[in-house]
């Protein structure tokens, strides 16, 4: 790592992560990190990229969430309220009825 710098961070979503190491895995080979992260996005991402594009754009249009909650409900897809109730990080806030609308939009995208 010596000489890199980071550029940009920012959240992806499983599936944009399985993508992004499939490339990095065909170019050569992949680090003992980078296959770790490869080996877990391809066992537990649960949506298409072409589905999970527009579930972002839908979860986005929801008041009361931020990024952060749309990345990581995308990567977890609750099925019911309960589970949706677990994903906000510690001393955030979400109302019932977004969690209600975040349910209600997954539904839609799951398989």
């Amino acid at each position: 790592m010596i000489g890199k710098r980071l550029i940009s961070m920012r959240n992806a979503p499983l599936y944009e992560v399985k993508e992004i190491l499939s490339e990095r895995n065909k170019e050569g080979e992949l680090t003992y990190e980078q296959t770790q992260a490869f080996d877990y996005s391809k066992k537990f991402s649960k949506i298409t990229p072409a589905k999970g594009g527009k579930l972002i754009e839908d979860l986005r249009a929801i008041e009361g969430i931020d990024d952060d909650f749309v990345i990581k409900a995308v990567d977890v897809m609750p099925a019911d309220l309960e589970t949706a109730r677990l994903i906000p990080y510690k001393g955030a806030t979400v109302s019932e009825d977004a969690l209600k609308k975040v349910v209600e939009a997954v539904s839609k995208y799951a398989k």
